[in-house]
């Protein structure tokens, strides 16, 4: 492969002094069970040698280029999901995109060695992997791009609702945040950066063919047919190509244990939706089933197995939680009791190396009844820094509190040493003796879990608490594509007015009740966007009885809306015209964060 370009790659895989190959079922490393697996990476990485072994053999420890068939192509470990490629009689159908341009470019070099034949289709298997859509697009324009009909929506909803969040989240949970080397080093699944910024922009491509469930599509005279299915997105699809023997899938079946809760916050994940997609692939039963992360199986046999030992997973810990809701436990209860039976807990494909099972059972509680845990002390819970306050005078001091996290941490209850100074820093947030002993507990728990969310949230966090970097802002690099005025135009015109629902400030806006219309110029459509004291209401209309008008070409608006411009900066350019009262439009968007 040769592409214009530095590839940052997030994984190492030197293997130094493993300890073990099966992760038991009943460890808890925040309490210093699994201290004894800790190793060391190639880079430098202090990190559990499980999770370590796990990652290097698994569909991320190199690159490969894979021919399922000689018509069939799989590329494994270049980035977080695989790039496939069907060949027809006149073309290439790609499956996926990866994140960004430059993704989408190298896995094509690697095709090219195969393969000269141009892109004809390509098919969305779900929205996280859209963003080198547009390198595709602007090589092949008649390309066609099939999808869920709910793609483009929750790309928005990901992406822009979200977008901030999910920003800071994903770095966070996919250790974009830490080092590339050193104790605090990332060890993960790659995420492939390039020095050209260039190539690190998400243009995703908007789908042309939105298709049904059970819908049959024929693509240069290969039929597909396409399943609506559910993974870690509502919006996923299973493709099954019966000449091949294939199906395509995103689905609950992962070379890992799937985050029925991830650590980046998402909808409730409801199990019963997963087996019924994994299913269907056992229906289906192909000879190659290739998903959109891991590696393919070859057989029908190895499929079907692969799948069963999922689908029985996620019915445990569904049914298991339901049951211990049912008698009364609480979610911390459900966490230490609803564990996998040993024959899926040690199933080389169910490891909890992406989450751990824990997070998986809270979740049920919290998808299925509710945040209310059942204790009506949790109704109305006092605040950290109360109960720190507390602590501290029954302590007798802060230092003594300190004293107690020292000798928790040095007992190994790294959460117990953890938890106590939050509660100090809920009443001295500055607190540097506090901050660095919380640091040290999420640094020891990390450096012993097999999960990688859990390592990376926890060496995020301790980074942050020590002050070497800022949590809050967005990372460097990202999987979701950022507000620009690139991105911005590739969405319906009306979203990013819809959008100021959801930035509006309650307090800047308490007293103002008004309306302006939005005139697209260049579109001849008009939007009404009304405030009424911390509420937003936008409605593709003009209504005649709002006077005050904002009118400018949509390209205009998304510098707007990408904050590279303002309303005052376009309407002293010229760029926009106004009608009515200047200030008064200005003042309705001042109130937006």
């Amino acid at each position: 492969m040769s592409i214009s370009a530095t590839v940052h790659r997030f994984i190492y895989i030197g293997l130094i002094a493993i300890t073990s190959s099966v992760v038991d079922a009943t460890p808890l490393f925040y309490r210093g069970d699994m201290d004894d697996r800790i190793t060391k990476a190639e880079n430098g990485a202090i990190i559990n040698g499980d999770y370590l072994k796990a990652l290097a053999s698994g569909p991320y420890g190199e690159v490969n280029v894979i021919r399922v068939t000689d018509r069939i192509t799989t590329v494994t470990g270049y980035a977080n999901a695989n790039f496939t490629f069907i060949e027809t009689d006149n073309g290439l159908i790609a499956v996926d995109a990866g994140s960004n341009i430059g993704q989408a470019r190298g896995a094509l070099a690697m095709l090219r060695e195969i393969t000269d034949k141009p892109l004809i289709a390509l098919i969305y298997t779900h929205h996280h992997y859209t963003g080198g859509a547009g390198e595709y697009r602007r090589l092949y324009p008649e390309m066609d791009v099939y999808g869920h009909p709910d793609v483009d929506s929750h790309l928005q909803t990901t992406a822009g609702v979200l977008g901030p969040k999910q920003a800071r989240n994903v770095g966070r949970i996919l250790g974009l945040y830490l080092p590339h080397t050193g104790p605090d080093g990332v060890v993960a699944t790659p995420e492939v950066q390039f020095d050209d910024p260039a190539l690190n922009v998400n243009r995703h491509v908007q789908v042309s063919h939105p298709v049904e469930d059970g819908e049959t599509v024929w693509i240069d005279g290969l039929e597909a047919i396409f399943y609506h299915a559910v993974g870690d997105t509502r919006d996923s699809l299973i493709v099954h190509f019966p000449s091949l023997d294939l199906v395509i899938h995103n689905t609950g079946l992962l070379p890992t244990l799937a985050p029925l809760s991830t650590l980046r916050g998402e909808y409730y994940r409801d199990p019963s939706d997963l087996i019924v997609s994994i299913d269907k692939l056992r229906q289906l039963r192909a000879r190659y089933m290739i998903p959109s992360h891991g590696f393919p199986t070859m057989s029908a046999e190895e499929g079907y197995e692969a799948a069963t030992a999922h689908r029985d997973a996620y019915s445990f810990i569904y049914y298991q939680s339901i049951r211990a809701i049912n008698r009364g436990l609480s979610p911390d209860e459900m966490a230490r009791t609803v564990r996998l039976p040993p024959h899926l807990a040690q199933h080389p494909l169910l490891q909890p190396t992406y989450v751990d099972n824990e997070y998986n059972v809270r979740a049920q509680y919290r998808g299925l009844v509710g945040w209310f845990d059942g204790d009506g002390a949790s109704l109305h819970p006092p605040e950290n820094g109360q109960i720190g306050q507390v602590l501290i005078e029954g302590f007798g001091g802060v230092a003594n509190v300190l004293d107690r996290i020292r000798k928790a941490q040095t007992e190994h209850d790294y959460n117990l040493a953890a938890t106590l100074a939050t509660y100090i820093l809920g009443v001295e947030p500055d607190h540097a003796g506090a901050r660095q002993l919380k640091a040290d507990a999420l640094r020891a728990m990390a450096q012993a879990t097999p999960s990688m969310q859990t390592r990376n949230y926890m060496l995020t966090q301790a980074l942050h608490l020590e002050g070497k970097i800022d949590w809050a802002k967005p990372p460097s690099a990202a999987l979701f594509r950022a507000n620009t005025v690139d991105t911005i135009l590739d969405t319906p015109p009306g979203t990013y007015l819809e959008l100021l629902q959801v930035r509006i400030d309650p307090v800047k806006s308490a007293d103002l009740d008004t309306g302006v219309a939005v005139e697209f110029t260049d579109l001849g459509r008009v939007w009404t966007l009304y405030v009424r004291r911390g509420v937003v209401e936008v409605v593709e209309t003009r209504e005649p009885l709002v006077k005050n008008i904002l009118s400018l070409p949509r390209p205009v608006w998304a510098q707007v809306a990408s904050g590279d411009s303002s309303v005052a900066a376009v309407l002293d350019s010229g760029a926009a015209s106004y009608t009515g009262d200047r200030a008064a439009i200005e003042a309705v968007f001042a109130v937006f964060d």
